[in-house]
């Protein structure tokens, strides 16, 4: 899980934070951005809904500890902790830092601690067939990788915000829907084959490590945004998707305890209610951003 959670769920978000800055720093979009950052969130719960159906929801929410369960809990605390500021105002403080951005950054680290301490605690419990060969070839495979990324980023960003302007649709959802999807598609394929692996712990890991950080970037993309904190750009599509993004992160929260006490077995239900609620999150966006 915290091989999933930091290395896998980090690599997997190049795309957002290279796409998030590029919005807010060259094209001086920020909606582009937020709506980039909580989209993400939205469709990251949808792909491990869809990959749980596959593979079964018992095998991917089932063998998980502790800290899996705090890994959840603090990617739900940094999208409350977004809408609050978002909601009722951040400030700048300390030059080009904003006290939403520092408490976000500073959640992340206090969250991934725990997280970590958790899987000292209690080894094994979300482990699996883990990869195997050389890892000299494997941080090269990773340096180009990200320098991919960080190349790519910067034409997605210029090219999502061309499509809002020549569609006319709000460059909100351009980023929860269309750039989400396509930022989105590391952890989808990184999912899968951590599934096919049985490496759940990688899986879960990446997808909600990729949930916690991914706001995050919150606080990095907040450096590079020179009118004002980032989280005072939010408008109404982009509070339906972090509101949509905290529903669906809750839901498979509830699945997750469903898999580890007969109390709450009922909630297994929700798995297959996911990916329903996520189309029509993304119907609540659209209209919220043509409003």
């Amino acid at each position: 899980l915290w091989v999933g959670t930091l290395l896998v769920g980090i690599a997997t978000s190049l795309p957002e934070v290279t796409v998030n800055v590029s919005a807010v720093w060259l094209e001086q979009n920020p909606s582009l951005a937020l709506g980039n950052v909580f989209g993400a969130n939205m469709i990251n719960v949808f792909v491990i809904a869809v990959v749980a159906l596959v593979f079964g929801v018992t095998n991917l929410f089932g063998n998980q500890g502790r800290d899996t369960e705090l890994l959840i809990l603090t990617g739900l605390g940094l999208v409350a902790l977004a809408l609050a500021f978002g909601a009722f105002g951040d400030i700048k403080v300390l030059g080009p830092t904003s006290v939403g951005g520092l408490l976000i950054g500073a959640l992340y680290v206090y969250g991934m601690r725990q997280v970590y301490l958790a899987g000292r605690a209690a080894p094994g419990e979300n482990g699996g067939d883990e990869p195997k060969g050389s890892a000299r070839n494997a941080w090269i495979g990773f340096l180009v990788s990200a320098a991919v990324v960080i190349v790519a980023g910067r034409f997605l960003a210029s090219s999502a915000d061309a499509i809002a302007e020549a569609s006319g649709i709000s460059a909100s959802f351009i980023g929860v829907l269309l750039v989400s999807i396509v930022t989105t598609l590391p952890e989808g394929s990184v999912t899968v084959a951590a599934s096919l692996r049985r490496s759940y712990g990688i899986a879960m890991g990446n997808v909600y490590g990729s949930c916690a950080f991914n706001v995050t970037i919150i606080f990095i993309a907040d450096f590079f945004h020179t009118r004002g904190p980032l989280l005072r750009e939010m408008q109404a599509a982009h509070f339906a998707a972090a509101l949509a993004a905290f529903g669906l992160m809750g839901m498979g929260y509830l699945v997750f305890k469903a898999c580890q006490s007969r109390r709450f077995a009922p909630f297994r239900a929700l798995a297959p209610a996911i990916p329903f609620v996520y189309v029509g999150a993304l119907y609540a966006v659209y209209v919220l951003g043509q409003a």
